[in-house]
């Protein structure tokens, strides 16, 4: 597997996360670590920068909305305005 589509694997651990543990433990994993992380990668790489959007949408067919809004919306301001941004959120 390339390493730019890793976060499929990503995706596929935090239902698991989701289910054992919950939505906070699996949103702390994906989108509060890996999110960020493939975000930062992708201002640098253009293969990440090309899978941003992919990921973005798994993202979503994980979370509903009002699980990524919530969390979000705990976040330091500065994390806050990052997720809201990568998320598209309002």
């Amino acid at each position: 597997m390339r390493f730019e589509k890793i976060w499929i694997e990503q995706c596929r651990a935090t239902r698991a996360i989701k289910r054992r543990f919950g939505a906070k433990d699996a949103l702390d994993y994906l989108v509060g670590e890996k999110l960020r992380v493939f975000a930062e990668a992708a201002r640098h790489d253009v293969a990440f920068a090309r899978e941003l959007p992919r990921f973005l949408a798994a993202i979503w067919r994980v979370f509903n909305e009002y699980e990524l809004i919530g969390y979000a919306a705990r976040q330091k301001p500065a994390v806050r305005k990052e997720l809201r941004t990568l998320l598209y959120l309002s």
